[in-house]
């Protein structure tokens, strides 16, 4: 396996892309097919794709044991994305092998380059490509390619696609709520007696105790 590298793995999305060939027939294990991938969107370089990168991971055994078409594996694959990193947890999890050792890195020109086994597990490869890297506003979906049934004699061209970045959810916090005192007129509990009630009431006995003894008085006097 040949091919430029960089330096950082990261996470990806991914997209899937068939391939242009010629093929004839070949024979045993151990033969490599060249493969170019062409990040440019209608042959012009996509602004923050100078450093773009691929992850190439091996997902021949994976697709056997699904046991589905091509079509159902690249939809099967589609539908695992939500974001970069559950995508990358859950190749994770699926411990998809990964072929390159190190992230495969574009040339000037915006064109990767490498030469993969034709087979694995005794049969024409899958794979599963990678994107990162991006610091612009675009990024690169990963692809996922089926090796063709006949050995190809010519490269393997593949064509992504571009989507815009999601920009990062921002969850606000509660606004605290603060007590403040009531401007409305507190009434007194159940249990509490107004002073003004009580004085007013005394009063009103007072002067009806002195009523009845100025009658009473006047009374006796007759």
């Amino acid at each position: 396996m040949k091919g430029v590298i960089c330096g950082e793995e990261s996470q990806s999305y991914f997209y899937f892309a068939g391939p242009f060939f010629y093929s004839k027939p070949v024979s045993g294990l151990e033969a490599f097919v060249s493969i170019l991938i062409d990040t440019r969107a209608a042959g012009e370089r996509v602004a923050g794709t100078e450093a773009i990168c691929f992850d190439i991971f091996d997902l021949t055994a994976w697709s056997q044991r699904s046991q589905q078409s091509e079509k159902d594996v690249k939809q099967f694959w589609l539908n695992r994305y939500q974001s970069k990193r559950q995508f990358q947890q859950y190749v994770q999890k699926a411990a998809l092998p990964k072929v390159n050792a190190r992230p495969l890195m574009v040339d000037t020109d915006g064109v990767a380059r490498i030469e993969l086994p034709y087979q694995q597990q005794e049969q024409p490869a899958v794979y599963l490509l990678a994107a990162s890297g991006e610091t612009g506003t675009q990024e690169f979906l990963p692809m996922v390619f089926f090796m063709p049934k006949e050995f190809p004699s010519e490269t393997l061209a593949l064509y992504g696609k571009y989507q815009e970045q999601q920009p990062a959810e921002t969850v606000e916090e509660p606004k605290k709520l603060v007590n403040k005192p009531s401007k409305e007129k507190q009434l007194p509990q159940t249990n509490e007696v107004s002073n003004n009630v009580l004085l007013g009431g005394l009063l009103l006995a007072l002067i009806g105790g002195m009523g009845l003894a100025y009658q009473k008085q006047k009374q006796e006097e007759k």
